[in-house]
């Protein structure tokens, strides 16, 4: 990995990206909760608890960024979701192979910003 653009992409990994934390089942049936920044499409990691998932995305965002920068795109900026926003989760649903054998939207949302 460059170090410099490591460096980057941890520094730009602080901002206050909003994380969303949903529950959900693998295609085994076992229950997970699946972690996602709306701002970084295709951003997203698990675990078994809402805990393990916050934590896991935490790294996940920091290479995620990473490989923006070495493929010279842009990484959006954090945006404010309010209370009022609604999100579409069907896109997720649709590209995620833990989703492929059951299409439903998510029963909760934690928003939790991932500074």
């Amino acid at each position: 990995m460059n170090e410099k653009l490591l460096n980057r992409a941890r520094a730009l990994a602080k901002q206050p990206y909003q994380v969303l934390v949903f529950p959900d089942k693998t295609t085994d049936g076992d229950s997970i909760y699946v972690a996602v920044i709306s701002e970084l499409a295709g951003c997203s990691a698990w675990g078994y608890t809402a805990k393990e998932a916050m934590a896991s995305i935490e790294t996940a965002k920091v290479d995620f960024i990473y490989f923006l920068l070495e493929d010279g795109l842009d990484v959006l900026n954090p945006q404010l979701i309010g209370p009022e926003t609604r999100i579409d989760f069907s896109e997720y649903q649709a590209s995620t192979a833990v989703q492929e054998s059951r299409p439903r939207a998510p029963r909760g949302v934690l928003l939790a910003s991932g500074a």
